[in-house]
């Protein structure tokens, strides 16, 4: 399995958690499911999401890649408050 780890800033977590959640299709087309969300305790705006795919790496690092070149994702994430210059993923082997 894969895990991918996208860390997040964003301007207000509750605006950018309902436009997350309305696009679960897309992360699903790609082959990624919801493995966990994690806010810091210092500061609920900045979180991690953890993403699990069956696709190895090197096929997950190329999907990652492709959605966050997405101008449509890249514009509903700016619309969400999510501040994109800070945002971050890795993409491991379990």
């Amino acid at each position: 399995m894969t895990k991918i780890f996208i860390a997040h800033r964003v301007k207000d977590y509750g605006a950018r958690k309902f436009n997350y959640d309305a696009d679960t299709d897309r992360r699903a087309s790609a082959g990624f499911s919801e493995g966990g969300h994690y806010h810091s305790a210092a500061d609920s705006n900045t979180f991690m999401i953890i993403w699990n795919s069956e696709l190895d790496t090197g096929e997950a690092q190329a999907r990652m890649s492709a959605m966050f070149s997405d101008p449509d994702l890249l514009a509903l994430m700016s619309e969400s408050g999510v501040i994109v210059e800070v945002l971050k993923f890795r993409v491991c082997a379990d």
